[in-house]
């Protein structure tokens, strides 16, 4: 695998470049051909097998899970799958899991490639089904990474103020006890209570004199609740969509100046706390850092990513943005009334 893809001179910018220089001198004389081997990592009588393109990509990700993961080394190259089904049907293998990149979802050439998948499989009678995930990771294996990192955002949340974490929602008042505890327990107190806590002097003592009410008083007038709506394209099996995932400038390729409503589905409408004063990018970002990673249960939509549409609702106004990334928001003209409706619950 090469560190800079290989790129002919006249090939456009955003071409991507060949990442693998295969073995092979089918270009020589009486040459021979690498073959394009399918590759295998794990149980090869594994009940359920990933297919996944990308030979290293299936062995960093049978490391991170322990599954069994046959790879090819290409979307369409999956002729090489045939004779591994046959194998695998005998060995007891039932179903088969197509892993290919979320890129299937924008890319024609990809979903058809993963469409013969299923075809392969039916043939040796097993069955065969579609694996999708967080959009904002492309691979399977950057996703189950990514996995593992949420850990240490949750870290991060707990080392937030009192103040910042009550301000955004994310505690009740009685959280104050809590976190004087912890500040008590500090192997190294070199902070006052009063900045551990977040608070100003006067809040510290009106809590001190009067307890959480009165504290609450005084922090309540600096947060507001912001309801918000959250878009997201209606993904087709057998259709691709050219901007899914993707930013702005890829919808505007597709022929269109704003956002497509009628492709989008609603899917979940919530609000939150946040400071007074927060700005909308302030919001959005911290919508994008929270959703991107689950959304609640009983949401019928995936995690927040590139080419979804949120809307944040104002008492005379609403405003939509696209994501445009995980700190771009780009603001929007967008028809809600064409949107289609898959809303079961809301916050």
């Amino acid at each position: 695998m090469l560190d800079v893809p290989l790129k002919d001179k006249d090939d456009p910018p955003e071409k991507a470049g060949a990442k693998y220089i295969w073995f092979s001198s089918s270009s020589k004389r009486d040459g021979a051909s690498s073959g394009s081997p399918v590759h295998l990592v794990g149980d090869p009588s594994a009940r359920v097998v990933y297919v996944i393109e990308g030979l290293l990509k299936a062995d960093i990700s049978h490391c991170l899970t322990g599954r069994t993961f046959a790879a090819i080394a290409g979307a369409n190259n999956t002729s090489p799958l045939d004779p591994l089904f046959a194998l695998l049907a005998q060995s007891g293998t039932e179903e088969i899991i197509e892993a290919h990149d979320m890129d299937k979802y924008n890319n024609q050439m990809t979903m058809a490639g993963a469409s013969k998948i299923y075809l392969t499989a039916r043939k040796y009678g097993m069955n065969c089904r579609r694996l999708t995930w967080n959009p904002n990771y492309k691979g399977f294996d950057d996703w189950q990474l990514a996995l593992r990192r949420e850990n240490q955002r949750r870290k991060e949340l707990e080392r937030k103020t009192f103040k910042e974490q009550y301000l955004n929602g994310w505690c009740e008042l009685a959280h104050i006890e809590d976190c004087t505890e912890q500040w008590q327990h500090l192997a190294e107190r070199n902070i006052s209570l009063t900045e551990y806590l977040g608070l100003t002097r006067e809040e510290h003592e009106a809590f001190l004199r009067h307890g959480r009410e009165a504290l609450g008083i005084l922090l309540e007038p600096q947060r507001r609740k912001q309801r918000f709506v959250l878009y997201q394209l209606e993904l087709d099996e057998q259709r691709a969509i050219p901007f899914a995932f993707k930013d702005m400038e890829a919808v505007r390729k597709a022929g269109y100046e704003q956002p497509p409503a009628a492709q989008y589905c609603m899917v979940w409408t919530g609000e939150v706390y946040c400071p007074t004063n927060q700005s909308d990018a302030e919001i959005l970002k911290r919508l994008f850092s929270e959703l991107s990673v689950e959304l609640p249960e009983d949401c019928n939509g995936r995690p927040m990513s590139l080419s979804d549409v949120v809307e944040l609702e104002y008492p005379m106004k609403r405003i939509y943005y696209y994501v445009n990334g995980d700190t771009q928001f780009q603001q929007v003209k967008f028809s809600p009334m064409l949107a289609k409706k898959k809303v079961s619950g809301g916050a």
